[in-house]
């Protein structure tokens, strides 16, 4: 029951940073653009290109996953173990499924993939956010383009005082 909890607590605070960091409004205009766009977002089917951006999705999640860890062996705190990993692919697994029940509602609703679309470019837009914030994290910065890091000062300093603090207290575990 614990870990349940655990894992809800972690998928609320990856909706309340969607919030903050303007997730569900990138993925609104994803999906509003989506309506003028192709003919696939109204359409009644399943087909490519919801695959595509479903194997999107996934990439992101892969170098997240990648790069977090590579920040996590470079951070100082003791509290590194598999359990994050894998609460962090229980929540990534159940992203899935809300983007699988977003086009379920799309199916209910014969929106086409609306909603589908909504969601999905939400968490694309949100995972590669944090993506983003680690590689400058990790000093990686002069890789990308910089109006990209100040897009994401909020963001960097979060993580750097997850995984690098600076009250030198093992304090709460914040989410991803």
């Amino acid at each position: 029951m614990e870990d349940i909890m655990t894992i809800l607590t972690m998928l609320k605070g990856q909706f309340i940073k969607m919030s903050n960091d303007g997730s569900w409004l990138i993925g609104t205009a994803g999906g509003g653009l989506s309506l003028a766009i192709p003919e696939w977002i109204t359409g009644k089917s399943f087909r490519i290109e919801h695959l595509v951006l479903i194997l999107i999705l996934l990439g992101v999640f892969v170098m997240e996953w990648l790069v977090g860890s590579r920040l996590a062996k470079q951070s100082q705190k003791t509290e590194k173990s598999s359990t994050i990993f894998i609460d962090s692919a229980i929540r990534d697994f159940i992203i899935l499924i809300i983007c699988g029940i977003a086009y379920g509602f799309d199916y209910l609703f014969g929106t086409g993939s609306l909603i589908f679309c909504l969601f999905t470019f939400a968490f694309i837009y949100h995972n590669f956010y944090s993506l983003m914030a680690n590689f400058a994290v990790l000093g990686w910065e002069d890789k990308f383009p910089m109006w990209l890091i100040k897009w994401l000062q909020d963001e960097i300093k979060l993580k750097k005082e997850k995984y690098f603090p600076t009250d030198h207290h093992e304090g709460e575990k914040k989410n991803e």
